[in-house]
């Protein structure tokens, strides 16, 4: 078996929940063990995929710009457009999510616009925009929830 950070994690889960756990007779203990636990099964489901999911939310993000960018006009419009021809500037985490923000940021501008009625079918951007921060809190809820604690 090859040692991975996630490995190490999981293992240190599993140390906690069937060794130390069990011998731990306090209460608050036996809850602080339960949730050092949880909080490396949180760490090691980052660990995973990390720039994975990075990179996924950015290009979603990107299609929704190209889409918004369509139904804009002006300075906006050539902005979103740049931002959605646009590609990760490589796979580190503080890159990527520096690029998130960035884009997350154009986002924001347009969802603006599109709840001013401003534009070509704004509630049709309004809707897309919804849509895609609703898919993108799923997938990290989904993320989370992947090793939970005891299993």
């Amino acid at each position: 078996m090859r040692l991975t950070i996630e490995a190490s994690l999981r293992r240190i889960v599993d140390l906690l929940r069937d060794e130390v756990g069990p011998e731990v007779q306090t209460p608050f203990l036996a809850q602080s063990v339960r949730m050092a636990g949880g909080l490396l099964t949180i760490c090691a489901n980052w660990v995973d995929d990390a720039a994975a999911i990075r990179v996924e939310e950015n290009a979603a993000i990107r299609k929704v710009l190209a889409e918004a960018s369509v139904s804009l006009d002006g300075d906006l419009s050539a902005r979103l457009r740049a931002a959605s021809l646009s590609s990760d500037p490589g796979l580190r985490i503080s890159q990527l999510d520096a690029e998130n923000h960035r884009l997350r940021m154009l986002l924001v501008e347009a969802h603006g616009v599109a709840e001013r009625g401003e534009g070509a079918s704004p509630q049709v951007l309004d809707a897309a925009i919804w849509r895609l921060l609703e898919e993108i809190e799923l997938k990290r809820a989904q993320r989370e929830q992947a090793h939970p604690y005891g299993q």
